[in-house]
Parts: C-alpha cells; structure tokens; sequence
C-alpha cells in the first residue's frame, strides 16, 4: 500500500478508498488539500478501528499544533499514538507499513511547502502558518486509512480552515 499512489484498477465495496484532492485556486495560485478515507458498503471491524484511530490521531495533531512549536514534536506526538493503539511501523515483507508519511506539509503557492511537520522537520510553527493535518495508516492485510484537513496557526492553537464531514461508510 503506498499513501499517495495515484490509483489503478476496481474501486471494491467493502475495502477503504483514499481520495486525495488539492486543487489550486485560478484566482489566487493558492492550493487547498483535503483527503477522506471512506468505505462503499459496510467497513470491517478493523478497518472501523483503524480510521477511528486515525481520527484521534488527526485530532492530537491539530491540539498540539502551536506558535512555537516544532513540526518534528508535533509529528512524533502523532506516532506515539498510534504505536501505543498496536499500529507499529515498519518493514514487513519488504514493504513499509504503519505511518511512515510526515503528519503535514505547508501550504501554499506550492502543494507542499515549509513549514514540515514529520520527522526530519527543523521547522517550527508561527501564527499565519497555513498546514495540512493528515496523518494515516497502511496495512497490507487491511489497507490504508488518511484524514487531511488545512489548519492555520494561530497565537491561541490551530484553526481547522476544513469544513467538510468525515463519514467512513457511504
């Protein structure tokens, strides 16, 4: 499974479909990003605890997105989480699975941009930062689940800028 594959082949019922949207305004040259994972027809139990687990992990991202604070810190938060749910990352039969994408990126006249928030970012957040929120798993056996809503950093926390529902089942 890999989490920005373009797609290919049947979308099945009963199995997650990642779409993943970042249009560009004509207007302004600014780019938006949204992803949902949704599911046609009833979802597995383990795909149901997978996006729920993802939810909550989106949901700490966006409490621990602050002015001054870095995007690696925010980002390990995030992975601490979901290793702590039993979603490990790491190899297995040569693949990567688990999270193994940064929690966000910048937005802005680019798709991706500074800010970073992941891992090997030395970035730290500031009022007027415009970010993605979007962490995600990836199991083989079960397949991928990302949520992405655009927050703005603020002197008072992160505002999602997103208003669109997250439904799993449709």
């Amino acid at each position: 499974m890999r989490p920005h594959e373009r797609g290919h082949g049947v979308l099945r019922a009963h199995e997650p479909i990642i779409i993943d949207v970042f249009p560009r305004s004509q207007k302004t040259g600014y780019f938006g990003d949204i992803t949902r994972t949704v599911v046609k027809g009833r979802s597995s139990e383990a795909v149901r605890k997978l996006y729920h687990t993802v939810a909550r992990g989106q949901d700490l991202g966006f409490a621990r997105m602050e002015s001054g604070v870095a995007g690696a810190e925010v980002h390990q938060a995030v992975k601490e989480s979901f290793d702590r749910e039993g979603y490990k990352t790491g190899k297995r039969n040569g693949r990567m699975q688990g999270f193994f994408h940064g929690t966000g990126h910048g937005l802005g006249l680019e798709i991706h941009e500074a800010p970073r928030v992941s891992a090997a970012s030395n970035d730290t957040l500031r009022p007027g930062h415009v970010v993605t929120v979007e962490p995600g798993l990836y199991y083989s056996e079960l397949g991928g689940v990302r949520l992405e809503d655009v927050a703005c950093i603020t002197n008072n926390g992160a505002r999602n800028l997103t208003k669109f529902e997250k439904v799993l089942e449709v």
